[in-house]
């Protein structure tokens, strides 16, 4: 920030007979300000969630610290170095993950609460109304002033931290990151090393729709206490979402690779990336990945989509107690050409029976053999089980 960005109130010989008369009222170790403060620490942990998770003694300094800077602003003639000095504490309070919006916010409170003891003892000194009014003015200018030097901070720091999120993603999603150096940097992109996370992969550009597609994944794959975190990598946005997005979206294609632990966000992404690649090749829409898009991966990438194919559809059916019965019979089936009779015989069942199972294997596996799509599912991890067991291909 250099000295023509920074904030300032200047007072010329009119107003600086205004900031004296402020000062006269009110001094830095008025006992009234404790007061201000304590009120102030208890509206912030009653009204913002995030508050009350800091230490209120720190948070009653601080903002005691505030006010006092603004009764000590009062006495100087540019008070540049109060405002530098109020940027250094709006630092300590974004270290302790205070949103500095709502930092800036408390100014604008704390400036008229103390306005408003400055008001009461001015009416009683029997001050003019017009000078009160002037008096009013110079605080809410100062309270202005000093909300811009916070936003300059949290600016400041937007930027830092999107540059250090945008390495630290690109970083984790090539594999470059070992275990301890996720470790190490977790805090500071408030992610979980133990959680699980899938990558979400989205085409970017500068439009409305993209960033309603950014907005859906922050809203819909966030926890109460994981964010959201993302950045744009090679005209892409790639996000870690903690939880699975189970709203349907609204317009647009995101990618998801499969929830994992962050030391294989590599698997998750480069899933989602081939999901995407699918999903755009055939005119795919709204939240997809390798086992939404049908047969569609194993054509392009086989030996990735069995095991992501088979967890979704076959393993639900071999963990059930008819699971093994069920499947012979849905083989059976497809090598008959899908004929009810010809299973029956050849399996010495009565056709109601197959019928029955062809039921079961839908509603446990998720696959309608009446669909094109899913036939060919079902036939393709079937078929690459049974050749496995035999040791076919194996």
């Amino acid at each position: 920030m250099t000295n023509t960005d920074r904030p300032a109130v200047p007072l010329g010989p009119g107003r600086r007979e205004t900031a004296a008369r402020i000062a006269s009222m009110i001094s830095a170790a008025d006992p009234e300000l404790r007061q201000i403060s304590a009120d102030l620490t208890r509206l912030y942990r009653d009204s913002i969630p995030v508050y009350d998770q800091v230490d209120p003694d720190s948070i009653e300094q601080n903002t005691r610290a505030v006010l006092q800077i603004a009764v000590r602003h009062l006495r100087t003639d540019l008070a540049q170095s109060s405002f530098d000095e109020l940027a250094a504490l709006a630092r300590v309070w974004a270290d302790q993950q205070i949103p500095l919006e709502l930092v800036a916010h408390s100014i604008q409170i704390g400036a008229r609460r103390i306005f408003a003891i400055v008001r009461e003892r001015a009416v009683a000194a029997e001050i003019p109304a017009a000078e009160i009014d002037a008096m009013q003015d110079l605080m809410w200018e100062w309270a202005t002033a000093s909300a811009t030097a916070v936003h300059m901070v949290l600016q400041d720091r937007a930027i830092d931290g999107a540059t250090r999120r945008a390495d630290f993603l690109r970083r984790l999603v090539d594999g470059s990151l070992s275990s301890a150096a996720i470790a190490a940097e977790a805090g500071h992109h408030r992610v979980d090393p133990d959680h699980r996370y899938h990558v979400a992969y989205v085409a970017w550009d500068e439009t409305k729709a993209a960033s309603e597609l950014l907005a859906y994944l922050r809203a819909r794959g966030s926890t109460s206490k994981l964010p959201v975190v993302d950045t744009v990598i090679d005209r892409h946005l790639v996000a870690l979402l903690p939880h699975t997005p189970d709203d349907p979206l609204p317009a647009g294609t995101v990618a998801l690779g499969p929830s994992v632990p962050l030391t294989e966000a590599p698997l998750s992404y480069r899933h989602a990336r081939q999901a995407l690649e699918l999903a755009a090749r055939n005119d795919r829409t709204g939240l997809v990945d390798l086992a939404t898009l049908g047969p569609l991966p194993l054509l392009a990438y086989p030996d990735e989509a069995v095991d992501v194919l088979a967890a979704k559809h076959l393993a639900p059916l071999l963990r059930h107690s008819a699971g093994a019965e069920v499947a012979a019979t849905v083989e059976a089936y497809l090598d008959c050409d899908r004929r009810i009779d010809e299973t029956a015989a050849k399996l010495y069942l009565h056709r109601n029976t197959v019928r029955n199972r062809l039921l079961r294997f839908a509603e446990i596996t998720g696959l309608n053999l009446d669909r094109t799509d899913d036939l060919i599912v079902a036939w393709w991890l079937l078929t690459y089980r049974r050749n496995r067991e035999s040791g076919i291909g194996a």
